[in-house]
C-alpha cells in the first residue's frame, strides 16, 4: 500500500479534519469544539500528515509521556477510511515508538468508535475507561518485538 507519513505544519487542515471527524462524538457528549485548545496542543504534539498515493488524506499526532508514546489523534478523511490507511498509520507509529525506545504505545478513543476493533486487532488492550466512555488502549512494545 502506498502510504507515506511525514511531518506537517498545516494546522488548519488538521484542525478541520479532526473537528469534522469528531463532531458526532462531541455532539453525543455535549462537548464544544475549542479551536484555542487545539492550537495549544498543536504546539506541543509531534504532527504528521498521512498521504495515500501522494495525496494528503489524514493526520497522526503524537506526544511522549516518559516510557509511553501516545497517539493523541489519528484522523483519516472519511472517503479514505476502511481502506487500510489507518492500519498503516498505526503500524508506522508502532515502528516509530519501538525505534525511539518507548516501552508502550497508547491512545484514547470513544468506546463506540469503529476504530476500536482495529486497535484491538493490532494488539491494543483496554487499560482504562472514563465515565463518558472514553477508552484508554495500550500496546506493550516489548511484546511486539519478541
Amino acid at each position: 500500500m502506498d502510504v507515506a507519513i511525514g511531518p506537517t505544519t498545516d494546522a488548519k487542515y488538521s484542525q478541520r479534519l479532526t473537528q469534522e471527524n469528531m463532531a458526532l462524538y462531541y455532539k453525543a457528549r455535549n462537548i464544544t469544539w475549542d479551536p484555542q485548545r487545539f492550537m495549544e496542543s498543536w504546539r506541543i504534539f509531534d504532527n504528521y500528515e498521512i498521504r495515500h498515493e501522494r495525496k494528503r488524506c489524514g493526520v497522526i499526532r503524537l506526544k511522549s509521556d516518559g516510557e509511553t508514546l501516545f497517539i493523541r489523534d489519528l484522523q483519516i478523511e472519511p472517503s479514505k477510511q476502511r481502506q487500510g490507511i489507518g492500519r498503516e498509520a498505526i503500524n508506522w507509529a508502532m515502528a516509530y515508538a519501538q525505534t525511539s525506545g518507548y516501552e508502550q504505545l497508547a491512545l484514547r478513543v470513544f468506546a463506540e468508535n469503529p476504530a476500536v476493533l482495529l486497535y484491538q486487532a493490532l494488539g491494543f488492550v483496554e487499560t482504562g475507561r472514563s465515565r463518558d466512555a472514553v477508552l484508554t488502549l495500550s500496546l506493550s512494545l516489548s511484546a511486539t518485538s519478541e
